[in-house]
């Protein structure tokens, strides 16, 4: 299975664990999972997770979260020993999601955080396949971009309404420009880990 830069993992766990400041129960968490750093993935959603983690420190909201939620196949672990023993006897995949202030502006846990599960079940194919579909809508934009420029070389009195349509396309694929280049820099981190 492969997916993000240990060290980056790691870095990530570190700084959580700062965050989480004295709370025994995350320092436990926090060293089992920094043990088992290679099972370990951060992940934005949880569904469908067969070991799922959500941690949640210092949220700025009205209803704060619960601090620790915990489930291996579907059955919620009540305590960090539990959830430690049971994910302890498996070889699967540890999905977590850190909950914190600021954490869609934060560098260090954007870097390590995938969509959702279907990328730690197999992260290269799953990237492999969501760079073929943006290449497939990026061919759209261009056969899109392409007959509008046709038209209007054939009639110029539509230039208003076609010009319209060349700035769609060509945001569109500005747009999937960037998402394939994201896309790239995530083969790039899976084969330098190969």
């Amino acid at each position: 299975m492969m997916g993000v830069d240990k060290a980056k993992k790691l870095e990530a766990l570190s700084n959580f664990t700062a965050m989480a400041g004295q709370n025994p129960a995350f320092a436990y968490l926090l060293g089992f999972l920094t043990g088992q750093v290679d099972r370990v993935f951060f992940v934005r959603d949880l569904e469908d997770a067969k070991i799922a983690l959500r941690m949640s420190v210092g949220r700025q909201r009205i209803w704060p979260a619960q601090p620790l939620q915990a489930t291996i196949s579907g059955v919620i672990m009540p305590t960090p020993l539990a959830f430690v023993s049971a994910a302890g006897a498996t070889d699967d995949p540890i999905c977590v999601s850190l909950e914190f202030d600021h954490a869609d502006e934060t560098p260090w846990y954007q870097e390590v955080l995938l969509p959702n599960v279907s990328y730690v079940r197999d992260f290269k194919k799953t990237v492999e396949e969501e760079s073929f579909r943006v290449r497939a809508e990026m061919d759209r934009a261009l056969d899109i971009y392409k007959e509008c420029k046709e038209m209007l070389a054939k009639d110029p009195a539509r230039q208003k309404e076609l010009s319209y349509y060349l700035k769609v396309a060509e945001e569109e694929l500005r747009n999937l420009g960037n998402k394939l280049a994201e896309l790239n820099v995530q083969m790039k981190r899976i084969s330098s880990d190969s």
